[in-house]
C-alpha cells in the first residue's frame, strides 16, 4: 500500500504547466472605478444559479454585454474640504475571450451622483480599451484610456470643474493569476487630471496608488491605496484614501418557529457586502485649517437571502461531523442519498476529488463527444481508463484534470476508487487555491509528533494547510498523513476550507492592505 501510495502521490504532483485550462470568472476587477470611491459590487453567484449552469440549464447573470448599475460614493477635494457625492456607477463590463492567449476588449464607467449636503454633482463617462495577453495561468491587463469619449464634469458650491482630457492622462496596468479556485490581482493607477474653471484657475490633480484584489466563489474583495496631491493657484493639498468592498456568502440554520411544520429549518445562505473607504490628509491648504483631516464612509447595501434544505440526518445526531456533514449536503457539496453516507467510511480520490471540485465551484463541461461513425451513437472522450463517462462524477474529474490539481497515473488510470491519503487530501486542496508558494519557508517547524511520516513532497504544502487552518493535529499531536481520509474527516476540511474562502482570506485585503474593518 505504502508504494501504492507513493507512485501516486508522483503522479498527482506532476503538472505540465501548458495542460492546465485557465477558467474565465467574472471580471470584478474594478468595479469600484480607480477614482477613490466605492460601490457596492456584484452579488455572487447563488447556489442555484451555479446548479443550473452546471446541468447547463441556465446562464449567467452578468453577460459580457449586460450593463451593471451598482450605487456609488465618492469624496471630492477640488474646493478644498471634502464634499461627499452618492449616485450610481455604470459599467459596461468586458473580458478576455476564452481560451485566447492575446486581445483586446472595451469597458465603459460612467458615473452620475449629486452632493449629500448642498448642492453639487458629478458627471464622469470614461471606456477603456483593454489590452491582455496571458502568460500561464496570469493575465497582464493594459488599460488605455479613449480620449474621444472621456469626459468629467463637477459642480460644487465654490465652482464648476470641467475636465481638460488633452492635458490630463490615466493609466491602469493590472496582474492577475486564476487560480483553480481564486483569482488574485494586483494593480497600479498613475492618472493626471487637469481641470479648468473653479475659483482658483486651472487645477492639477495627481494620484498614484496600486490595488489589490481577489475573487472566489464565495468571496470577493477589492482595496486601494492612492496618494492624491492637488494644485491651483492659491493653494495645495496632500491626502492618501482608501476605499475597500467585500462581498461574501455565509451560511445559517434557522429552526421553525411553529410546532406544527413538516420541517424542522433549513439553511439560508446570506450575500451579504459591505463597502467603506478611508481618507488622511497629509497637507493642509489654511482655508481647511479647521476641517478634520481624515474622515470615513461606509456604504450599507442590501442583502440577498437563498433558502437551501436541510437533510435529515437524524441518524449522525450527537457525531462530531454532523454538522460539517448536515452544511455540505445543503450546498450540493455532498449529495445522493444522505441515509447512505458513513462518516467513518474511507474517501475515494473520486469522491473526494468531486466534492472539492464543487466546493470550490469549478467549472464543469459536458463530456466531449466526437463525431459517430454512421448507425453508431457518439461516446465521450474518456480521459482515463478506469473511469466510466457514465458515471456522475465523469466531468468533475475532467475539470480537476484540466485544472491541474490532480492527475492520473502514468498507466492511464486515474484510480477513481481508491482511498485518498491525509496528506493527498491535503496537496490537492491546498493546489487548488494556488497558495503552495506559501509553504516555501524551509525554517518552518512542524507541529505534529509523526511529522517524520510526512513525505517529502508533501511538506509544503501541509505547512500552508496549518498557515490557513485547514488542519489540526489530533488530540496526541499526530497528522497521519499516510492513513486514508473518512468522509467524516473530509466534511470537516471541506468546511475549514469554505471558512477560509469566506472569511480568512477576507481578513489579508479589507484589514490588512487599507485597515478598515467592517
Amino acid at each position: 500500500m505504502k508504494k501504492y501510495l507513493f507512485s501516486l502521490a508522483l503522479c498527482i504532483l506532476a503538472i505540465a504547466l501548458p495542460s492546465v485550462v485557465v477558467y474565465a470568472r467574472p471580471h470584478r476587477i474594478g468595479d469600484m472605478g480607480f477614482h477613490g470611491g466605492i460601490s457596492e459590487s456584484r452579488h455572487l453567484p447563488r447556489t442555484l444559479e451555479t446548479i443550473l449552469l452546471q446541468q447547463g440549464n441556465g446562464r449567467a447573470r452578468n453577460n459580457n454585454n449586460a450593463a451593471i448599475v451598482m450605487r456609488y460614493s465618492e469624496f471630492v477635494f477640488l474646493a478644498g474640504p471634502p464634499i461627499l457625492f452618492e449616485g450610481t456607477k455604470t459599467i459596461r463590463p468586458g473580458a478576455p475571450a476564452n481560451g485566447s492567449t492575446s486581445g483586446s476588449y472595451r469597458i465603459g464607467h460612467s458615473i452620475t451622483a449629486a452632493a449629500v449636503e448642498g448642492e453639487g454633482s458629478i458627471t464622469r463617462t470614461q471606456n477603456f480599451d483593454v489590452q491582455y495577453r496571458r502568460e500561464g495561468t496570469q493575465i497582464i491587463y493594459s488599460y488605455i484610456i479613449d480620449r474621444n469619449s472621456w469626459a468629467e464634469t463637477i459642480v460644487t458650491p465654490e465652482g464648476t470643474f470641467t475636465l481638460d482630457t488633452s492635458r490630463s492622462s490615466f493609466t491602469v496596468s493590472v496582474i492577475e493569476d486564476r487560480t483553480p479556485a481564486i483569482s488574485f490581482y494586483r494593480g497600479d493607477i498613475s492618472v493626471r487630471l487637469v481641470y479648468t474653471g473653479g475659483p482658483n484657475g486651472e487645477t492639477i490633480v495627481e494620484k498614484t496608488g496600486e490595488f489589490y484584489g481577489f475573487s472566489t466563489a464565495w468571496s470577493a474583495v477589492e482595496t486601494h491605496r492612492t496618494n492624491v496631491s492637488i494644485v491651483n493657484d492659491d493653494w495645495a493639498m496632500t491626502y492618501q484614501i482608501r476605499p475597500s468592498v467585500t462581498v461574501n456568502k455565509e451560511l445559517q440554520f434557522v429552526y421553525n418557529e411553529p410546532t406544527v411544520i413538516s420541517f424542522e429549518g433549513n439553511y439560508r445562505e446570506l450575500h451579504q457586502s459591505s463597502a467603506g473607504l478611508r481618507y488622511d490628509i497629509f497637507i493642509m491648504p489654511p482655508h481647511m485649517w479647521e476641517t478634520p483631516n481624515s474622515g470615513t464612509h461606509s456604504m450599507v447595501v442590501d442583502n440577498v437571502f437563498e433558502q437551501l434544505p436541510a437533510p435529515n440526518l437524524s441518524f449522525l445526531r450527537g457525531h462530531p461531523a454532523e454538522d460539517d456533514i448536515h452544511r455540505l449536503f445543503a450546498m450540493q457539496i455532498l449529495q445522493g442519498n444522505p441515509q447512505f453516507f458513513v462518516p467513518e467510511q474511507a474517501i475515494t480520490r473520486g469522491q473526494f476529488l468531486t466534492a472539492l471540485a464543487r466546493t470550490i465551484k469549478l467549472p464543469v463541461e459536458d463530456p466531449v463527444l466526437p463525431r459517430a461513425t454512421r448507425g453508431q451513437a457518439p461516446v465521450a472522450i474518456t480521459l482515463f481508463s478506469d473511469v466510466d463517462s457514465n458515471r456522475p462524477e465523469f466531468r468533475y474529474i475532467q475539470a480537476i484534470q484540466r485544472a491541474g490539481i490532480a492527475f492520473g497515473r502514468a498507466d492511464g488510470k486515474f484510480y477513481f476508487d481508491y482511498p485518498i491519503s491525509r496528506q493527498e487530501a491535503i496537496v490537492t486542496t491546498v493546489r487548488a487555491l494556488g497558495l503552495s508558494n506559501l509553504g516555501l519557508d524551509p525554517t518552518v517547524v512542524s507541529p505534529f509528533a509523526d511529522s517524520d511520516a510526512v513525505a517529502s513532497w508533501a511538506i509544503r504544502d501541509i505547512n500552508v494547510s496549518l498557515m490557513l487552518d485547514l488542519i489540526a493535529p489530533d488530540a496526541n499531536g499526530n497528522l497521519h498523513p499516510r492513513r486514508a481520509m473518512s468522509n467524516a474527516e473530509a466534511a470537516a476540511m471541506f468546511n475549514h476550507l469554505l471558512d477560509y474562502m469566506r472569511n480568512g482570506i477576507v481578513s489579508h485585503y479589507s484589514e490588512q492592505i487599507v485597515n478598515i474593518v467592517y
